[in-house]
């Protein structure tokens, strides 16, 4: 019977690397999977996606090591037409390879050899995984019958079975590394060079000469981090995916990222179509089906844990002939229902009535709306705002007043007819609940120390983690490791609970942006710099424009810089922001035309909207300093929009504007 504990830890694992090379018996045959045309394409594929998105795992589960996997119950014997072996690029010894007195041509050269040792590494280990699995038609007498003499044209030792040629393998591989952290040693002897792709099909002719039920297989190989190698390695790369056919073609898995070169080894360059397949997978994961996949993965990971019962079966998630039957709208629905009422959110009536019950935010509330009752001498009480029979719009009604283009007898009247149910504003076609409530709700939740419960629900979740998997399985963990039953049944976890487990998640996530690439530190200021922005933002008085939550460049007194483009790109390429080409130029001197979303895992760090709702439009010179300006630069900027929006900086949260209320006793 399953246990607290197990339920706790079922989504502790959230990166491919937890589960080894073979992935078989965790991974979900995602909706998308008939879109990479396994069983008919000999193409290169170009497979594209932020970290999270499950490339790694994908790459893992094509590969010889899951396709060929001695937990599968049965394989059919067509699964030997195509033979997966995955390589990931070692950034470390990949950056070794350059400089230090050795011309570029030797470290091109000495790179094939690289390609060499590692992918014939992997095919030999294929011919086991081959030999070890439920297979009829491939035996280890076979594999061990095979002759490799042929190649001692290459050099010493390459010749014998496969344990004398792996071996050998290796032993060239130490002498290799030796030699590329001592290239200039008199005493470390440089090896003879391996050519590369050339090899690869000798030592693929070999094995397919020995065992003919290999003679129409081909092997499919996937180079993971594809954007961690050299530029000179890249093209490398590109020369073999440009002239793969069958027995072998060369794939990549990288981060999105449009800088990365299509340049060969020689004077051609890489094709779409022609020459390759792209394979987007965070443009597949925003499919609608992104909601019922995570719920599967999350059910798949409770019933892998031995909690039943669940509304999947992990036969189906594991076949990819059961993707018809996932996609019926009675499936999703049980799939889905089941999902929401382990994570429930709030509905905005729900909101609007805890927001009533939090002293620290009904305070906040009766304070707003007496200010700017004072202010504007209206003829009705705060009273007369705060016992509304409807509490969205009371809270709704805190910003109202403050807004220039609506007058006190205007939002007086709209409340009367509130009150008696005739038609107004609040509720009818203008829909100012349905358009302000949520941007009113976070405002005054700003100050308080506990976190507004808009980021709950399995819905929320999903919006959080925008099609990222990894995201979602930390807030379902962070959410997990919270409750204390042990049958699912009994399983539901309270909004409060979920809403802690965004906030601390959230703060996990933004403080691993500084490792995210050489430019991580940068990035890091960037997100909480403009994360800040954003909130100010939402402590606009009449938030007029609530629930900012992405920007666009509009004008300036100088056009964006290629510095500042190339951060923009960097950031979409780790995922901390999101690139979108935009619907409304409302500015013909627009300085780009798209707009980009701070990733909405942030969201509940920075107590801002996660949703995409209105844009903030800022110049270039702005963008520069958000960039890379000084501490005194973000903060001036920071106070310089605070005075703009007639934000009172001691209603921003203390530790997160900390620097700005320092600033303002400074002024005073």
């Amino acid at each position: 019977m399953p246990t607290t504990s197990t339920i706790q830890t079922a989504c502790t694992k959230n990166r491919a690397e937890e589960f080894g090379f073979d992935v078989w018996e965790h991974f979900v045959i995602p909706f998308f999977f008939d879109s990479l045309d396994l069983e008919d394409t000999r193409k290169p594929s170009l497979i594209l996606g932020g970290r999270g998105c499950g490339k790694t795992m994908l790459l893992r589960y094509l590969s010889h090591d899951s396709v060929f996997s001695t937990k599968r119950p049965a394989i059919a014997e067509s699964e030997i037409a195509r033979i997966g072996l995955y390589w990931k690029a070692d950034t470390h010894f990949a950056n070794a390879m350059t400089g230090r007195g050795i011309p570029d041509h030797t470290w091109d050269t000495c790179f094939q050899h690289r390609i060499a040792l590692v992918v014939s590494a992997e095919l030999l280990r294929s011919l086991r995984s081959l030999a070890n699995s439920r297979l009829s038609s491939i035996s280890q007498e076979d594999v061990n019958s095979i002759n490799f003499d042929s190649l001692s044209a290459y050099g010493n030792g390459l010749h014998g079975d496969i344990h004398a040629i792996s071996k050998c393998l290796r032993q060239k591989e130490r002498e290799f590394q030796l030699w590329v952290n001592n290239p200039v040693n008199p005493t470390v002897p440089c090896p003879a060079f391996l050519p590369g792709r050339d090899f690869l099909i000798s030592v693929i002719e070999e094995i397919q000469s020995h065992l003919p039920q290999l003679a129409r297989s081909t092997f499919f190989v996937y180079v993971d981090e594809f954007e961690n190698l050299l530029i000179n390695q890249r093209r490398i790369i590109n020369t073999c995916l440009k002239h793969s056919e069958s027995p072998l073609i060369f794939n990549v898995a990288m981060k999105k990222d449009p800088l990365q070169m299509r340049e060969t080894a020689g004077t051609e360059s890489l094709e779409n179509v022609a020459d390759y397949r792209i394979h987007d997978l965070d443009r597949y994961l925003s499919d609608p089906t992104f909601p019922l996949f995570a719920a599967e993965l999350l059910f798949f990971r409770f019933a892998a844990k031995g909690v039943r019962p669940v509304p999947v079966s992990i036969d189906a998630l594991r076949d990819s002939a059961a993707l018809p039957a996932r996609r019926t709208k009675e499936y999703a629905d049980r799939v889905l229902g089941s999902a929401r009422r382990i994570f429930p959110g709030y509905t905005y009536s729900e909101l609007a009535d805890i927001a009533f019950s939090d002293s620290i935010v009904k305070k906040r509330l009766t304070a707003e709306v007496d200010r700017a009752i004072r202010a504007r001498s209206c003829s009705f009480t705060v009273n007369d705002v705060v016992n509304l029979d409807n509490r969205q719009a009371a809270i709704v009604t805190s910003s109202l007043l403050y807004r220039s283009t609506l007058t006190s007898e205007e939002i007086a009247r709209e409340m009367k007819s509130l009150q008696s149910g005739g038609d107004n504003r609040y509720t009818g076609s203008t829909g100012w609940i349905h358009n302000n409530f949520i941007g009113c709700l976070l405002r005054l939740y700003s100050a308080n120390p506990k976190l507004c419960p808009f980021y709950a629900g399995f819905d929320t979740f999903i919006q959080l983690a925008r099609g990222n998997l990894r995201h979602f399985l930390e807030l379902c963990h962070m959410s997990l490791k919270r409750l204390g039953v042990d049958a699912i049944e009994d399983l539901q976890i309270s909004p409060d609970e979920q809403t802690e487990a965004a906030r601390y998640a959230s703060s996990v996530f933004l403080s691993e942006v500084r490792g995210r690439g050489p430019l991580g530190n940068q990035l890091h200021s960037f997100v909480l710099t403009l994360g800040s922005l954003f909130a100010i933002a939402h402590q606009r008085p009449s938030q007029s424009e609530p629930e900012i939550s992405h920007f666009s460049i509009v004008g300036g007194k100088s056009p964006v810089s290629d510095s500042s483009r190339k951060f923009l790109v960097e950031a979409v390429k780790w995922s901390v922001l999101f690139e979108e080409r935009e619907t409304k130029l409302k500015d013909p001197l627009q300085g780009t035309d798209s707009e980009w979303i701070l990733n909405p895992i942030y969201a509940p760090y920075f107590k801002i909207t996660y949703r995409k709702k209105r844009k903030l439009e800022i110049s270039a010179d702005d963008l520069a300093v958000l960039i890379s300006g000084t501490y005194e630069e973000r903060r001036s900027l920071l106070r310089r929009y605070s005075e703009r929006w007639e934000v009172v900086t001691k209603d921003l949260d203390r530790p997160l504007f900390s620097h700005l209320n320092e600033a303002s006793k400074d002024a005073d």
